[in-house]
């Protein structure tokens, strides 16, 4: 008879502080959506990402596609008129479709408040790509692919210095290629026009500008500390 195997998990190595965050507190204040709870994107580090939702008159958040080579784990911690009940927790598919959720985005009553939590890899890459398509016949627009392969457990920043998601820095310059002009938005299969995408509904460009300051401030900090010294 094989005796019965144990599973250690090892003690911290030091190289992610232990940390916890309350979600509903979190997202009072977040400036983007897919707002990361923690500060770790390394590798195997568990990436906990806050999303909150509201309808309301001329409201519209559009559509676009998102591929992650890891999976991404959805939990729902509150929800009203949405497509996604409280309590609900599902897994996407690699490719899918992201939106608000919401059955009416004019309705002011729905709402939705979620988490979506993904694993970064060790010792392998992360490919990533964001792609908006034609609401008439489907036809790829834009697409942005990127490289979103983690650094080393022990480094929280990104190769630039900045404690920034790789995720939402791109998905800004994504749907920033699209908007740029009405040439960029138009379907070179069927000829449609499409609509801008309502990037300030989501939030990433305010994100990747306070990351970028907040990075250059802690320089700018540790330079001057340096001098005093």
């Amino acid at each position: 008879m094989n005796a019965p195997q144990t599973h250690r998990i090892p003690p911290p190595d030091g190289s992610r502080e232990p940390l916890r965050t309350n979600v509903f507190d979190a997202m009072m204040v977040a400036n983007t959506q897919l707002a990361p709870l923690f500060p770790y994107f390394g590798e195997g580090a568990m990436v906990p990402a806050g999303a909150i939702m509201r309808g309301g008159e001329d409201v519209t958040y559009g559509q676009f596609f998102h591929s992650n080579t890891v999976d991404e784990v959805v939990i729902v911690f509150g929800a009203e008129g949405s497509f996604t009940d409280t309590g609900f927790v599902f897994v996407g598919a690699n490719t899918h479709g992201v939106n608000s959720f919401l059955k009416s985005e004019q309705d002011p009553n729905s709402f939705n408040l979620v988490t979506i939590t993904q694993r970064q890899r060790v010792g392998q890459e992360q490919k990533e790509a964001v792609t908006l398509r034609c609401v008439k016949c489907k036809e790829i627009v834009m697409q942005l692919a990127f490289d979103a392969t983690p650094p080393p457990a022990s480094h929280r920043a990104d190769p630039q210095g900045e404690r920034a998601f790789a995720t939402l820095i791109h998905s800004a310059q994504a749907a920033a290629q699209y908007n740029q002009s009405e040439a960029s938005r138009t379907c070179t299969k069927c000829g449609t026009l499409n609509p801008r995408f309502p990037l300030e509904r989501w939030g990433w460009t305010t994100y990747a500008i306070q990351s970028r300051t907040a990075a250059e401030a802690r320089r700018a900090l540790e330079r001057t500390a340096a001098e005093a010294r």
